[in-house]
């Protein structure tokens, strides 16, 4: 079975983020796992934690990011309701890798 290939680009809309791994992201008020900069179109994903861990902060930074390009500024500010959708995407997708693959669902 093949290696699967690097990501380090996802579009969002008219915008397409370049995603880095920096192996800490410092912020000031705490330890973070990532940051989504829409007016550099970075996500930045610490590399220093378990790999589920860097997915569910990526699909987090990328709602950030869906947040940011549909101007939904009350919910891109509830960390809480972010992780929380974060963390149910990538429980959808890893239990059920056979839909993102179907051609008619």
């Amino acid at each position: 079975m093949g290696k699967a290939n690097k990501v380090d680009t996802v579009k969002v809309g008219v915008k397409t983020y370049r995603i880095e791994k920096p192996l800490e992201i410092i912020q000031v008020g705490g330890e973070y796992y990532g940051v989504c900069d829409s007016d550099t179109s970075v996500i930045k994903i610490a590399d220093k934690f378990e790999q589920q861990d860097k997915n569910i902060s990526f699909l987090h930074e990328l709602l950030h990011g869906i947040c940011k390009r549909f101007s939904m500024r009350e919910l891109n500010k509830d960390e809480q309701t972010i992780d929380l959708l974060a963390t149910g995407i990538y429980e959808v997708i890893k239990d059920n890798p056979h839909i993102f693959t179907m051609v008619d669902i």
